[in-house]
């Protein structure tokens, strides 16, 4: 009767657990410096990049550049992931790029402070429904 009682509640866990759990799974986060036309010498500009599945279920893509991982103490930006006839796009700090394939891209600019200023970067996703993907970390 012990195991019978142990089996339901392990398996009531593990239906509520996965009932919290987005459907969107980010990976292979990248950050690259850029080098755009109208760069000036007090600003860096980082291309990042991630993969994204279930891109149609996704929302936001959070971007926290920290002392420490998780943190957003030195720049946190937010992207919108937008629909438009069947195509995706990742908008951040006003640059729509279109999601091709799995890839999402962001252009983000730093000052010299925040440059020298962070030692990681934290990227996540939330879904449509308020619910976060597992995290993706560079470290400096």
């Amino acid at each position: 009767m012990k195991n019978l009682f142990l089996c339901v509640i392990v398996l009531l866990l593990n239906i509520i657990t996965q009932a919290q759990t987005t459907q969107v799974e980010i990976m292979d986060l990248a950050v690259n410096p850029g080098i755009r036309a109208d760069m000036q010498s007090d600003t860096t500009d980082l291309i990042v990049l991630f993969k994204i599945k279930n891109v149609n279920l996704g929302a936001k893509a959070y971007y926290y550049f920290g002392t420490v991982q998780d943190a957003g103490d030195v720049l946190s930006v937010t992207g919108n992931i937008i629909e438009q006839s069947a195509t995706y796009y990742l908008q951040v700090n006003g640059v729509q790029k279109e999601i091709l394939g799995y890839t999402a891209t962001a252009f983000i600019k730093l000052n010299n402070a925040q440059n020298s200023g962070f030692n990681y970067l934290t990227v996540f996703v939330e879904d449509n429904n308020g619910l976060i993907t597992d995290k993706l970390y560079f470290q400096k």
